[in-house]
């Protein structure tokens, strides 16, 4: 997006042989930026996508409450997830920047998973649990619906956008990902083709 700024230097430093005609055009032109910048300003729950194209397709409206419901969802067992982690790496004397750094440097880390964190760990990747499948699936697509306000017309975007990020993610990784992954791709899949079929 780009408007037209004022240059108040030029406005401010004209002289006085300025034709009055060249002062009222400027001055027209200062109110035409400052109201075209307005008229930014009072659509910021709305969000314009678009091409390089001049072609007008359109604005939207985010759900802001289901994204918000979303993110804080995600925080909340993001951050349950990553205490788990932490407390089962300083019962065995590890810190976990200390063993963060040292995987990133490819360096080996001796690491023991105990009882407890394996069965929650098995949990949550378990068919009802929060990082499992379906529930895995079913958090991407309600984020791709709340992004682009439910508009159907933006399925491919959206689809293309997952599939690029999967890609991305199975590079990232040597070019293979967990079976788990797989799946929660082909559910997200079948969640988009749900979703477009419903009226």
């Amino acid at each position: 997006m780009s408007t037209n700024s004022i240059d108040s230097s030029k406005l401010l430093t004209q002289t006085p042989q300025t034709k009055i005609a060249t002062q009222n055009a400027n001055a027209k032109e200062a109110v035409q930026a400052v109201e075209k910048v307005a008229s930014v300003d009072a659509r910021t729950d709305t969000v314009e996508l678009g091409t390089n194209s001049k072609e007008d397709i359109g604005t939207y409206t985010i759900d802001q409450k289901k994204l918000s419901e979303l993110k804080a969802d995600f925080s909340k067992n993001t951050a349950a997830f990553k205490k788990m982690v932490a407390a089962m790496l300083e019962k065995q004397g590890l810190k976990v920047n200390e063993v963060i750094k040292s995987l990133s440097e490819g360096k080996d880390v001796s690491i023991t998973v105990d009882a407890d964190t394996q069965a929650s760990a098995q949990d949550a990747i378990s068919e009802n649990g929060y990082w499992g499948v379906d529930k895995t699936a079913e958090r991407i697509v309600d984020f791709a619906k709340a992004v682009s306000g439910g508009d159907k017309s933006k399925l491919e975007t959206l689809k293309s956008a997952f599939i690029d990020g999967y890609n991305q993610a199975k590079k990232s990784f040597g070019g293979e990902l967990p079976d788990i992954s797989q799946k929660t791709y082909d559910k997200v899949m079948e969640g988009f083709d749900t979703w477009n079929e419903e009226k």
